[in-house]
C-alpha cells in the first residue's frame, strides 16, 4: 500500500470533497494508485495529456495517476503520495468537447 506525506494527506482533504479524515485520504490514495488512469490513456486530449507529461517530466521518478478528476503524484521507489490537486478546469473543459465530437460522429 503506498504511503502517504503529510502535505499530500492535508491536500486531499482540501480539494477531494469526499475526503473529510486523514484516515479517508490513505485509503483514497489507495484506491487511487490501484485504479486511477496513468497519463498513456490521456493522449486523447492533446492540452490534458501535453500538461501531464510536463508534470511528469517536472518530477522525474514519479507515477501520476488520475482518479476521479484529481491528479495524483507520488514519488518513485517509496511510492509517497507527495501531492494531490484536481484538473484543472480549463481541461475538463477539454476533454468534455472532444467526448461529445466523439459521440456526435459515433451517432451518425
Amino acid at each position: 500500500m503506498p504511503r502517504l506525506s503529510k502535505h499530500s494527506k492535508i491536500r486531499l482533504v482540501e480539494r477531494d470533497k469526499d475526503i473529510n479524515f486523514f484516515r479517508e485520504a490513505k485509503r483514497a490514495a489507495a484506491t487511487a494508485y490501484r485504479s486511477g488512469k496513468p497519463i498513456g490513456d490521456f493522449q486523447k486530449y492533446p492540452k490534458f495529456f501535453s500538461y501531464l507529461q510536463n508534470k511528469n517530466n517536472q518530477t522525474n521518478t514519479c507515477t501520476i495517476r488520475i482518479f476521479h478528476d484529481i491528479i495524483y503524484i507520488w514519488r518513485g521507489k517509496t511510492k509517497t503520495l507527495v501531492t494531490a490537486h484536481c484538473i484543472p478546469e480549463r481541461y475538463l473543459q477539454e476533454m468534455e468537447e472532444i467526448d461529445n465530437q466523439r459521440s456526435e460522429m459515433n451517432s451518425d
